[in-house]
């Protein structure tokens, strides 16, 4: 029997710690043996809350588990360790990046029960649907002879107004010309 519910969650020991779990929910971890991709699972289940009961372990639950997958393998951000005494000239300096696993849990297992994950759907970059749109739009105007007609007519436009300019600077020459005759 599985099902889907957002109020199920399971506490866990990993590492030395203990993290609250929930399907679904993505957390970072002392660092695991495996690769990205790999399952993983957790047996060592403290607690156990679903469908209004709770699952208490002595100090484990049985019957539990907790499934997931390895997302990556990665470090975390730079500390800095640096040793003091003072006057005796005594200072150290070193640099610690702490490694850890991401993980994804899929589901939460008690005894014949098992809660999963809510399937999500990947969303599609707009960017892709304005590239799409884009490339429909330059087919329309391509195939589209009108488009053609209106850039010819201001291409004539544009050369009767050239043609009046040169015309007007003639004239105005001309007038030039007679001014300094007399």
């Amino acid at each position: 029997m599985s099902t889907e519910a957002p109020d199920v969650y399971a506490v866990i020991r990993s590492g030395g710690k203990q993290y609250r779990v929930s399907p679904g929910q993505r957390l970072q971890l002392e660092r695991l043996d495996g690769a990205a991709g790999d399952r993983i699972t957790f047996s060592d289940v403290l607690l156990v809350s679903g469908d209004g009961e709770v699952a208490v372990g002595t100090p484990t639950v049985e019957s539990a588990s907790v499934a997931g997958e390895i997302i990556e393998q990665g470090r975390g951000r730079k500390i800095r360790v640096f040793k003091y005494k003072n006057k005796t000239r005594y200072r150290r300096l070193r640099g610690h990046r702490q490694l850890h696993t991401s993980v994804l849990v899929d589901e939460v297992t008690l005894g014949d029960q098992t809660w999963t994950a809510p399937v999500r759907e990947v969303p599609v970059e707009p960017e892709a649907e304005e590239v799409v749109e884009a490339e429909e739009a330059a087919e329309a105007v391509a195939s589209d002879e009108s488009v053609d007609e209106p850039t010819a007519e201001l291409e004539d436009d544009a050369s009767e107004a050239a043609l009046e300019e040169s015309a007007d600077e003639s004239d105005n020459g001309d007038d030039a010309a007679e001014k300094s005759e007399d």
